[in-house]
């Protein structure tokens, strides 16, 4: 009878301890799903919590990847000798607004207008040497130093897209682009864009009936390029475009002739009733840069300034062209007389266009021992152009 009870206590021991042992591991599993399940809720509140910044990331990584600026910040120290509201400072303020907006403010141009900083006798020197960066250079006024640049008789017929793709397909000839740039890289600039220009007008304070007749009754003919209008006939005096209004106003020069658009700009339509279209159109203010600050610049610093140049040249086509076409209507609101020139007049200027360019560039060129250079571009203009020249 004991070994009986014995044996019974021994069996419900044993039963005891199998119980434990599965209420234990039920236990365990219940507690390490249960810790599964809330490390699998934490990665995925994690991951929702990171979603909007992986997202944004992507986003900008896009972006760049289609050309959204994303090189170093830079300063631009740029001289415009062209006041504000003339067409050569309305293209500085275009350029820095377009390369800022394209940089998102990572590039800034810091212009100074109207000479301010650097005059258009001072700009060369001042660029070559590194005081400023960049300008909007008109060369022009700069035969003396430039020869080779100048020697591109410095209007063109027909249209203002015209006159554009001439300066271009001079830069573009490998003769002559190699001839103008060899002679930029001794003064340390670098051109990086041509701008168009506006249609020219000659303009007097007193009543004329055509070219001739201009030439005839003008004294005192202002301007800073004498070349073309001796060989017209004209008795000419430097006068700066910049100080074309009071010249008339005092009596200085009686008549003159530049951009129309420009002119208009400068309120000359007060002080010179009589304007006439000379079926021309201009280019030059090129975006002219340090040699040596461009160089150091990054690609995308470069690729950045480069675009605003031509986004800028693309912009001086459109702003010229509207010029133009308004230009005509606004002169007769402002009770100005607009008098036309013969085909037979025009045929004549534009010869003497020509040919004083290529004359004086020549006996220049003797000079400065730089002949085959200056004949190179006076080649590739006359191919464009059109235009019969022999050496």
């Amino acid at each position: 009878m004991k070994k009986l009870i014995a044996l019974l206590l021994a069996l419900v021991m044993v039963f005891a301890m199998a119980a434990c042992s599965s209420s234990s591991d039920s236990s365990t599993t219940d507690e390490e799903e249960t810790t599964a399940a809330e490390t699998e809720t934490e990665t995925e509140a994690e991951a929702d919590a990171n979603a909007p910044v992986e997202a944004e990331a992507e986003e900008e990584t896009a972006e760049a990847a289609e050309g959204g600026y994303t090189g170093e910040a830079l300063t631009i120290t740029f001289n415009s000798s062209y006041n504000e509201t003339e067409t050569g400072g309305i293209l500085a303020t275009y350029f820095k607004n377009y390369l800022e907006e394209l940089t998102d403010g990572a590039i800034t141009v810091n212009v100074s207008y109207g000479g301010t900083l650097f005059t258009a006798d001072d700009e060369l020197d001042a660029c070559g040497d590194g005081a400023i960066n960049m300008m909007i250079f008109g060369h022009s006024k700069h035969t003396s130093e430039l020869p080779v640049l100048n020697a591109i008789p410095d209007f063109a017929p027909e249209s203002v897209q015209n006159a554009l793709d001439y300066f271009n397909y001079v830069f573009e000839d490998e003769a002559a682009g190699a001839a103008i740039t060899a002679e930029a890289d001794a003064y340390g600039i670098t051109y990086l864009s041509v701008n168009a220009g506006g249609a020219n007008y000659f303009v007097a304070n007193f009543e004329f009936e055509n070219l001739t007749d201009l030439v005839a009754k003008s004294t005192a003919f202002g301007n800073m390029a004498p070349v073309k209008f001796e060989a017209l006939g004209f008795n000419v005096v430097g006068v700066f475009p910049w100080d074309y209004y009071s010249a008339f106003d005092t009596g200085l020069m009686d008549a003159s002739q530049m951009d129309g658009p420009a002119m208009y700009s400068m309120s000359l339509y007060e002080v010179a009733k009589y304007w006439m279209f000379d079926g021309t159109f201009a280019a030059g203010n090129f975006m002219t840069v340090n040699t040596d600050w461009w160089e150091s610049l990054s690609a995308e610093q470069q690729a950045a300034i480069q675009e605003a140049c031509d986004a800028t040249t693309q912009y001086s086509l459109e702003y010229n062209e509207s010029e133009y076409a308004a230009l005509n209507d606004n002169l007769e609101a402002e009770g100005v007389t607009l008098v036309s020139m013969t085909d037979e007049e025009f045929d004549q200027w534009w010869s003497t266009i020509f040919d004083s360019a290529a004359n004086d560039a020549l006996a220049t060129a003797e000079e400065n021992g730089n002949v085959e250079e200056v004949q190179a571009v006076l080649q590739a203009a006359a191919d464009f152009t059109g235009y019969d020249i022999t050496f």
